[in-house]
C-alpha cells in the first residue's frame, strides 16, 4: 500500500493527526494559513486530493465525512482500485471509512481505530457481520472470481451456510456462517478449474518459481509447465533470479504485468517440494502461502524523478508515486530540499558538480535491492540526471544487473515560463544550454547560430553565471544577427517557486547583467509577439502558422 496522506483543516486536528501519522507512517497536510508544523502545506484541497487519488494514496482526513465526499466524489472510477479513504472526528473518537472497502479501507479503519481508543463506523453489512470481505482476501490468496462476491455475500446474509474445501484459516476465525453441509462452497486450491457454482474460488499464494535464465524464454518454460500441471497462474507467490545474473526486460516486464513479485537469491530454493524441474527452471509447491519478503532481496530499483520547476501542483503523479515509495532519495542538495522528508528515507545529498558519481551511488544503493528515486528539477531527461544515469549504465552495463531503471515524466522550467507567458513555443523550438562545463563553446555557439538562422523559438537555459559571462554576450551578439532588436525576449526566475519573476523585453534592449544561472531566456522567432492583458500585463505567443514571403530563404 502506497504512503497513507492525513489532511488536516484546523489546529484542533493536528494532535490526532500526529497521533494517526505514527500510526499508519503516514505524511501529514495541513491547510496553509490555519495549520503549522505538518509535513506539507496546501492551499488547494480539491488539487490536493485530486493528486493523492490519482498517487493511489490513503487518504485520512481529519474532517467531517462531507469535505472529503465532495472532494473525492469527481474522481470516482473503478471501486476495485479506489484507494482508502477514511474520515476522523477531530478528537479521533470516530473513524468512518467512506472508500476502499475493496483495497483495506474498513481493514485500515479497524485497525486505526483499535489504535485510537475509537470507534470505526463500519457500514458494509457484509464487512459489519463477518469481520471481513470475502472480496478481499488476506495477503497470499487471490479470488478467481470477484464478480461472485456480492452474491455469495447476499446469501450469507440471507441465512445460508459456507462450507470450506481447503484451507481457509482467514474465514475459519471470522463471522461467516459455516457449516461441513452448507450449501455454499468456499474452495481454495492452486489448480486452475472453474468456480463452485454459487460459491467462490480462492487460490492460496504457494509456488515459487526458481528461473537460473531471468528471461523471456525460461518464462515460456514456465507457463507450459503450469499448464500441463494444471496450476493456476495466481498461485504463484514470487519468481526468483540468481544473484548477478541479468534480467531482461521481457521477464521483468512480464511479471510485472502479473502481479508477481521478483526476488534475488544467492543460493537455490531449499525448502518445500518441488513439482517441476528441467534445465533453468524448477517450480516448489509449498504447504501455506509464502511471503515473498521471506525470500531473498527485491531486486532494486532505480527511477529518475523530474520534480518540475518547484510548485507541488506541477509534481507529476508517476512522479509522486515514486517519491513516495522510495526508501533512499539521491540528487543535489538543492533539490533534494524541495522534496518533504518522511520518517525511515534516506537522502543522499550531493554538490550539482558530480552527477554521473551521483548517479553511480544511486545504481549502487539499487543493487542492494534498495528503492532509489534520483531527483531532478524540471523534466529529468531535460539537461536532468536521466543522461547521468544512461552515461552510468552504459560505461559498467555488467555491473547492475538485476536493477531496474525507469524514467518518469516532469514538467520543464521552459514549459512552466511558456505557460505564464501565454505560448511563445507555440510553434517549432529549439532549446540550447549556454553551460560550457560539459560541451566546449564553439560547439554552442554553432548550434545556435543555426537555430537562430532557422529562425526558431529558442528557450535558454544556463546562461551565465558569477564567473561566466562573455558567454552570453557572445550569444547575444550571434542572435543579433539573426534577429531584429524588437524580437520579443522574456526572462524567467523561480518560475512555480517563491519568487517568481517574469519579464518580457526586446533582443535590442536585453541587459546582459539583469541574467544570472538561474535565470531563463525565452527568444522569439521572427513571427513571435507580445499584445497587452486585460490587466496590463502582456502576453507573448508564437503563431501555429508560419506566413512568410521568403520561403526561399528557409528552403
Amino acid at each position: 500500500m502506497n504512503r497513507p496522506a492525513i489532511l488536516v483543516f484546523n489546529v484542533s486536528g493536528l494532535p490526532i493527526a500526529r497521533r494517526t501519522a505514527e500510526i499508519v507512517i503516514g505524511e501529514t497536510f495541513g491547510l496553509a494559513g490555519r495549520v503549522q508544523d505538518v509535513d506539507t502545506s496546501f492551499d488547494d484541497a480539491g488539487e490536493l486530493v485530486a493528486e493523492l487519488f490519482r498517487a493511489g494514496r490513503p487518504i485520512l482526513g481529519i474532517c467531517a465525512a462531507g469535505i472529503l465526499i465532495r472532494l473525492i466524489a469527481p474522481h470516482l472510477r473503478d471501486k476495485r482500485a479506489e484507494p482508502p479513504v477514511l474520515a476522523l472526528s477531530d478528537d479521533g473518537a470516530v473513524v468512518v471509512p467512506l472508500l476502499g472497502g475493496l483495497t483495506g479501507g474498513d481493514a485500515m479503519a479497524r485497525d486505526l481505530a483499535e489504535k485510537l481508543g475509537a470507534n470505526a463506523a463500519i457500514t458494509g453489512a457484509g464487512a459489519r457481520r463477518f469481520g471481513l470481505v470475502l472480496e478481499t482476501p488476506p495477503s497470499g490468496y487471490a479470488l478467481a472470481n470477484p464478480d461472485d462476491a456480492k452474491a455469495v455475500t447476499a446469501a450469507l446474509l440471507g441465512g445460508a451456510k459456507a462450507r470450506i474445501e481447503g484451507g481457509a484459516p482467514w474465514l475459519e476465525g471470522s463471522g461467516v456462517p459455516l457449516s461441513s453441509d452448507g450449501a455454499v462452497v468456499i474452495k481454495v486450491t492452486e489448480t486452475a478449474e472453474a468456480p463452485p457454482a454459487g460459491g467462490l474460488l480462492f487460490h492460496p499464494k504457494s509456488l515459487i518459481a526458481e528461473f537460473d535464465r531471468p528471461d523471456a524464454s525460461t518464462l515460456a518454460v514456465m507457463d507450459e509447465a503450469f499448464g500441463r500441471l494444471g496450476f493456476a497462474p495466481a498461485a504463484l507467490a514470487l519468481a526468483t533470479a540468481p544473484e548477478g545474473a541479468p534480467v531482461h526486460h521481457i521477464f521483468s516486464e512480464t511479471l510485472i504485468s502479473r502481479a508477481v513479485p521478483l526476488r534475488i537469491v544467492e543460493s537455490r530454493i531449499e525448502p518445500g517440494e518441488i513439482v517441476h524441474s528441467e534445465a533453468g527452471f524448477r517450480l516448489h509447491r509449498f504447504p501455506t502461502p509464502v511471503a515473498p519478503e521471506q525470500i531473498g532481496r527485491a531486486p532494486g530499483r532505480v527511477t529518475v524523478v523530474g520534480l518540475g520547476p518547484g510548485q507541488r501542483g506541477w509534481l507529476a503523479p508517476e512522479a509522486a508515486a515514486a517519491l513516495d515509495r522510495a526508501s533512499d532519495l539521491v540528487g543535489y542538495e538543492g533539490y533534494l530540499a524541495m522534496v518533504p522528508e518522511r520518517a525511515g528515507q534516506r537522502r543522499h545529498g550531493s554538490d550539482n558538480r558530480v552527477e554521473l558519481e551521483r548517479a553511480q551511488a544511486a545504481l549502487t544503493l539499487a543493487g542492494l535491492g534498495r528503492e532509489v528515486a534520483v531527483v531532478s528539477s524540471g523534466d529529468a531527461g531535460i539537461f536532468g540526471m536521466a543522461a547521468a544515469v544512461m552515461e552510468a549504465m552504459v560505461a559498467d552495463p555488467t555491473r547492475w544487473p538485476s536493477v531496474m531503471v525507469e524514467v518518469t515524466p516532469g514538467m520543464s522550467a521552459m514549459q512552466g515560463a511558456a505557460s505564464r507567458l501565454g505560448a511563445p513555443l507555440g510553434h517549432d523550438f529549439a532549446v540550447i544550454s549556454l553551460s560550457d562545463q560539459l560541451k566546449p563553446w564553439p560547439i554552442i555557439a554553432k548550434r545556435l547560430d543555426g537555430a537562430a538562422e532557422a529562425d526558431f523559438a529558442l528557450a535558454l537555459y544556463n546562461p551565465a553565471s558569477l564567473r561566466r559571462r562573455h558567454q552570453l554576450e557572445d550569444a547575444l551578439a550571434i542572435l543579433r544577427r539573426h534577429r531584429k532588436p524588437e524580437t520579443p525576449v522574456a526572462l524567467a526566475w523561480n518560475v512555480g517557486r517563491p519568487g517568481e519573476r517574469i519579464t518580457i523585453t526586446t533582443l535590442g534592449e536585453l541587459d546582459p547583467a539583469a541574467v544570472d544561472m538561474r535565470t531563463l531566456i525565452m527568444v522569439g522567432s521572427s513571427k513571435t509577439r507580445t499584445f497587452a492583458r486585460a490587466d496590463g500585463k502582456l502576453w507573448m505567443f508564437t503563431p501555429r502558422v508560419y506566413e512568410t514571403n521568403d520561403d526561399a530563404a528557409f528552403g
